[in-house]
Formats: C-alpha cells, structure tokens, sequence
C-alpha cells in the first residue's frame, strides 16, 4: 500500500484511485486499507474528505456502490453521516439504497433510483455483437441467467432493456469496447486459456446497466420492489465479517505433501495417513483442505482433500467421486456472515455407494451476499462442519479464520485461506492461488461418528494441468483416491 501515515491529500488520491486496479483483490485490500483510515481517529477526516470527492465523481452505479459497500464495513463511529453521502451521490440504484439501509438503518435509502434509467428500449433493438459476445465475460453469467429468470416469469424484455441500457451507457460515458486484456498475462498461456478474471472499465458499464435495467423493471413494468433486490445481490462488494478475515501463511504442517503427492511413483495411501497425522495439531485436525501445489514442481495443480463419515457397509462406486454439498445461507438482511449456519439433514446430504452410503463431515459454506471482492476465496469453496455432524454452532468471523462456536462458547472448527505466490491467471475450471483449509476439534467430530454409527473416510483430488511444449492447449489429468481411516 501507498505509505498514508500522514493522509497527506496526494497519498489518499492514490490509494482511491486503487479502486480502478482490475484486479479484485487489488480492491478488496484497497477497501480494507480505506476502512481502516476510516476508523482511525487520527486519519479518519482527510479520508472521510477524500472519500466523499472520490465519490462526488463516480459515473456509475456501480462505482457508488463499490464506495457504500466500504462505509458499510466501516465503524459506526467512523462513518461519514448519510447526508453528506446523499448530496454526493449522482447515479442511485436500488441497491444503493439497501446498502444505505444497512448502514444507517431501515428507511435512511435516498431513493432518486426510480428514475435512474433511460427510458423504453425501442421495440426492434439490439445490443449488437460486443455486447452479446462479453456479456458473460466481463461479469458472471448469473446477470444472464437472473435476467433471463425474470423475463421467463413476467414476459417482459429483460435481457434487451440490459443491452439498450449498456449501449446508452457506453455512450455517455464513452467507454471503449475493451477485449481480454493479454498484457497482464504469459501470451502463451492466455491463448491456451489460462486467464484471469480482471474488473475493466467495460464491466463497470454491464454492472450499472443492470441496475438500471432493474429499476426501469420497478419503475415502469411495476414489478415488486421486494423481488427484484434479491436480484442485486451479487453486486455486493464485501459483507461484514469475512471481509476481515486476513489469509494467513500456507500451515507449517501442510509441508511438502501436496507436491509429494504429483510424484509419478506417490503411493497416495501412507501419504494420505501421513498428512492426516501431521495435521493434527492442538487437539484439531483436518477435515476439509484445498491447496494449489508449489508452481516450482507443476505450474498449474492443485490437491483437494475431504473427511466423509461413511456407514460401516459403505464402497465406493467405481469411478466416483465425493463433494461436499454447497449450504446457502442468506445474509441480506444483515450483510454479516455470523450466526447459525443454514440447515441440512444427513438425508439430504447423502449419497448412496454400492452399498452404504456417505455425508462430507463438511458442507460448503456459500453466504449471499458473499462480498465479489472475495470472489477468488469463494471460488475454492470455505468449509464448516455440516449440522448434522455438530448442531446448534454458531459461525464467528476473526482476523484469522472463520470458526465455528459451540453453544457452550467453544471453537469447534476454524476454517483458515492463504495465498501461494498468488497470480490473477487459473486454468479453466480450476482457481487462483489461494488455498484453505478447515480443522475440526478432534473429540467432537469422534463424538459425532459415535452418535452417527460411522467411521471416519477420506476422498482426495489430484488436479493438473499439463502440456508437452511450451505452447499450445493445457490438458487435464486427476486422480482420485479414497481411504477409510
């Protein structure tokens, strides 16, 4: 970060300019940094200054909303008041209204938003090759699917009003109509497909198009206010709680397994239980784990590794493999990922083997909102104990991890990210350098087997991409491997 110890104008104007960087993570400890001058009594006023002229000149919906998501995160104390955010404000959108709502309470949004649109789309237009051919590009396809979801349910044009929005948009703001951008990455790489997800100037005008497109939806087609804000939420920047929780160095104990286990020769048996045991530590151990291999043995790879409590009749079938099931849990009423997990039952977590049948010990923890800062952490998949192996925790946020609490106050599982020479490009279907790993206390999850009458299983996922020569497509090659403890 820019040195800001003295909030010196010209420093603060870097640091928010950082906000621009296409890189999400760039952001996300750009927003981190902004939250924490904001907190601080010291520098709290140069940067409430400096915050309000940065947001005084946004151009986009989205941009406003980036600006609310880091008031949001920020200390009662150490916000600026919502007048002074509202005369500032010049693009509103629904969403910036909830955020606003989170903030200073129910009622306190600014509204403007209904008219925050460019009015009816003509009845033949189109949006035209750029825009069809990015618009899944520059943001995730849920925009696609959300949009296309409600014109399913309504009839109305969602998907061209989008398009009509964008093209307006791109006008007024004369935006250039950006491709991939090549020059961040290995040329070689990028053209067999290595790539990373970065946030240009364009995907500010699809995100604010969408907005917009929503309001014209309240506005003018009369759909429920209520409806259409759970269609915001993936632009939600950053949720209070995991956007505090700091990666941390790669766990001593992890040591050199993960590359062990790419030997041509590993025998994944001893070094399953090996890894098992060294993980061990402090009356914890392993349960859930997924971490990239060091680039220095294989360029892109990355091994997974999951605990299962499997029935005492229970084999696998052939050519299986196991998950653990994804727990949505809503949190946009509070933007916070704390409190009790969202429920699943063993019924619905099992699945059936050639005979027996398994639950992942863990279930993939998935808040919405999640916070898109974050987005290459989510992408790993952070794990928690599912309720039906510990019922009645409670999720609580630290600097340090995401731990699940016991109704008598006790840590039962911590659940820990770290980055690893951490680079924006991934190989497709796979993640960026991040890597995470959940611990649980050792007497619980023993507990638990007892009450459920299973033993103890793990399912490990070696996944690398390869290629003979220096240029040309990557392949992917996995192993799988599962072994009953």
């Amino acid at each position: 970060m820019v040195p800001v110890a003295n909030s010196a104008p010209l420093a603060l104007s870097f640091l928010f300019q950082r906000l621009k960087w296409p890189v999400p993570m760039s952001r996300w400890r750009t927003a981190k940094e902004i939250r924490n001058l904001l907190n601080d009594p010291a520098t709290r006023s140069s940067t409430t200054d400096a915050l309000l002229e940065y947001l005084d000149q946004c151009k986009t919906e989205s941009e406003v909303c980036e600006i609310l998501a880091i008031v949001f995160l920020t200390s009662p104390v150490g916000r600026p008041t919502r007048t002074a955010l509202a005369s500032r404000i010049h693009c509103p959108s629904i969403l910036a209204d909830i955020i606003l709502e989170r903030t200073y309470g129910q009622g306190n949004g600014i509204g403007g938003w209904r008219q925050a649109h460019s009015g009816r789309a003509p009845a033949d237009f189109e949006g035209g090759r750029y825009f069809e051919e990015h618009k899944t590009a520059h943001v995730p396809p849920i925009f696609v699917s959300n949009l296309r979801q409600l014109e399913s349910a309504s009839g109305y044009p969602f998907l061209q009003h989008w398009a009509y929005e964008w093209k307006i948009l791109c006008g007024n703001l004369g935006t250039h109509y950006t491709g991939y951008p090549h020059y961040f990455d290995d040329v070689l790489d990028a053209r067999a497909g290595i790539m990373g997800q970065y946030w240009q100037r364009i995907r500010e005008v699809y995100l604010s198009a969408y907005l917009r497109t929503l309001s014209y939806a309240v506005s003018e087609w009369r759909m429920p206010h209520r409806v259409v804000e759970g269609y915001c939420l993936e632009i939600v920047h950053g949720i209070a709680g995991l956007f505090d929780v700091e990666p941390g160095a790669r766990p001593a104990w992890l040591s050199e397994f993960p590359e062990r286990f790419c030997a041509a020769d590993a025998s994944f048996t001893p070094l399953v239980r090996e890894l098992v045991e060294a993980a061990r530590v402090e009356g914890m151990m392993l349960v859930s784990l997924d971490t990239p291999v060091a680039s220095s043995v294989q360029k892109y790879a990355k091994l997974t590794l999951s605990a299962h409590l499997v029935t005492p009749d229970y084999t696998l079938p052939d050519g299986a493999s196991l998950y653990e099931k994804m727990l949505l849990t809503l949190v946009a009423d509070t933007f916070e990922l704390k409190g009790p997990p969202a429920e699943i039952t063993i019924q619905e977590a099992r699945t059936e083997g050639n005979t027996g049948d398994e639950v992942a010990v863990c279930s993939c923890l998935f808040p919405m909102p999640f916070g898109c800062w974050q987005g290459d952490y989510m992408s790993l998949g952070l794990t928690i104990p599912a309720p039906y192996t510990v019922p009645n925790t409670e999720i609580r946020c630290t600097h340090e991890s995401v731990d699940c609490i016991a109704s008598d106050g006790e840590v039962i599982s911590s659940t820990r990210i770290w980055n690893d020479n951490w680079i924006p490009p991934h190989p497709k279907g796979g993640s960026t350098r991040c890597g995470t790993a959940t611990m649980i206390d050792q007497e619980v999850l023993a507990e638990a087997m007892e009450r459920l009458g299973r033993k103890l299983a793990f399912f490990i996922r070696l996944r690398i991409w390869d290629r003979e020569k220096e240029y040309g497509d990557y392949s992917e090659s996995e192993r799988t491997f599962f072994l009953i403890d």
